[in-house]
């Protein structure tokens, strides 16, 4: 069979999540938003980051009772003959388990003070540089620039390892995402198309870095995606609050929030509806979260590629851009890139030419029947940061 699916599990389920709630928060706004703003916006989406303490005091109570039951069978264990050695070596593994719950804490303010930073870091560069007539260029050099950066910071920071069918896969999508390109050009009045490749450049290293960050946190600390989302949408709306209070009543030019509230809430529907929009938006921000942290980063391609084109025959449809010939062109390129993004992500595996060697079911197949000398050769760190979590979460 030349063409295979991976491993399929429900966990790949997952991977729809983002774009289907996406394009629900995006229906359920229309019910009570009149005159939205960025501040408003932005203001949104960090409250609805805050609804994962649900999900956060579920998991702590799961194991609160496992730290119980473990801490039953251990007090039964040292009831039996605790000699002063035995005594003086368990002060010193409290003593190292003390300084490693100290370095986990550090490390977590860290990853959380860097989160909360790049986040602000974006609204506020969306804030200052966003144009509309940068839309066209997005569909080409904005995909293609994160597309490199998520590779390139997996690569870097996670040790992510690149093989045959990686490579092949990253230039039969980059061809056609120049294609792409070059056809916005024409659409792009030509004062901005500089101005727009700049800003998509570093959009895309902001957000590709907020989510390798992501993983490399899980990685290092063990961790689920419940507590840091809780503290970053508690620490970044009350940032956001507090600024818009402080605008409001000295120049509302720069402020939105107070505003978004006394522009669109102004009854108990809206107010419904406003929830509804939080937990939706939570719902597919968690999409995110959850993609990151059963696979990779660079999953996050196929989440991101679904909600694109839906948005491309949906929300722009009334554009020239968007005209019949474009459509053909541009839906033909969305189907290669979309099935060359499953090849990278070996969702799917490629059984000619040599491009199912390194996958990493092939991968674990020749760790089962091959003797221990070929098993040195095989390059086990292609799935490392995957199997972490893979067993942790078995």
């Amino acid at each position: 069979m030349l063409i295979e699916f991976s491993e399929l599990n429900l966990k790949l389920l997952v991977l729809i999540i983002y774009p289907l709630f996406s394009e629900a928060e995006y229906y359920s706004r229309k019910l009570y938003i009149k005159k939205d703003n960025s501040y408003f916006s932005q203001f949104r989406y960090f409250t609805s980051y805050i609804l994962s303490f649900i999900l956060l005091i579920i998991s702590h109570y799961r194991s609160k009772s496992n730290i119980i039951d473990q801490k039953s069978i251990n007090n039964n264990n040292n009831i039996i003959n605790i000699t002063p050695q035995a005594y003086e070596m368990n002060n010193e593994i409290d003593e190292i388990k003390k300084n490693i719950n100290k370095k986990r804490k550090i490390k977590t303010i860290i990853y959380l003070l860097s989160l909360c930073i790049i986040g602000l870091s974006s609204f506020i560069y969306r804030i200052v540089f966003e144009n509309t007539e940068y839309k066209y260029i997005k569909q080409g050099l904005g995909v293609f620039s994160s597309i490199s950066f998520y590779v390139l910071l997996s690569y870097f920071i996670l040790k992510q390892q690149l093989y045959k069918h990686n490579f092949i896969s990253l230039i039969i999508i980059g061809f056609f995402l120049i294609i792409i390109f070059i056809i916005s050009l024409l659409y792009t009045k030509s004062e901005y198309i500089l101005s727009s490749i700049f800003y998509y450049i570093f959009y895309s290293l902001i957000f590709s870095l907020s989510d390798v960050l992501k993983k490399k946190y899980m990685i290092d600390l063990s961790k689920s995606p419940y507590l840091m989302m809780f503290m970053i949408g508690i620490i970044n709306s009350f940032l956001l609050f507090i600024y818009d209070i402080f605008a409001y009543n000295f120049n509302r030019d720069i402020s939105g929030i107070i505003i978004g509230f006394q522009n669109n809430i102004k009854s108990v529907g809206n107010f419904f509806a406003f929830i509804l929009d939080l937990i939706l938006a939570f719902i597919w921000s968690l999409g995110i979260w959850l993609t990151i942290y059963f696979f990779t980063p660079c999953h996050f391609f196929i989440c991101d590629y679904i909600n694109e084109y839906i948005q491309y025959l949906i929300k722009y449809s009334t554009s020239n851009f968007y005209s019949t010939s474009n459509t053909i062109i541009f839906s033909f390129v969305y189907f290669i890139n979309f099935f060359c993004f499953l090849v990278f992500n070996e969702v799917i595996i490629l059984n000619f030419c040599n491009l199912d060697y390194n996958t990493k079911k092939r991968i674990r197949e020749r760790m089962k029947y091959e003797d221990a000398s070929s098993n040195k050769e095989i390059p086990l760190t292609h799935i490392n940061t995957i199997d972490f979590l893979d067993e942790k979460n078995e």
